[in-house]
């Protein structure tokens, strides 16, 4: 899987994570101790996740990190 590929499958993860747990991107953000435009950022693919956030992201929403990740790599 390409690096944009890979990107966009983790921010589509992502975004149905928090669709599914009823959160806005601001609390989520604020949980990934990112500000709302990066989280916008990462969530449109324009910028990579990184792994600390995506743990974060994970324990907020209680949503196992291989989720996100599961053959996106």
């Amino acid at each position: 899987m390409t690096n944009n590929l890979a990107k966009a499958t983790v921010a589509r993860r992502v975004n149905l994570a928090i669709r599914e747990a009823g959160f806005d991107i601001h609390s989520v953000a604020q949980a990934a101790d990112i500000t709302d435009s990066e989280m916008e950022d990462r969530l449109a693919g324009r910028t990579d996740f990184l792994l600390h956030e995506l743990v974060r992201v994970g324990g907020f929403l209680r949503t196992p990190l291989s989720r996100f990740l599961e053959e996106a790599a």
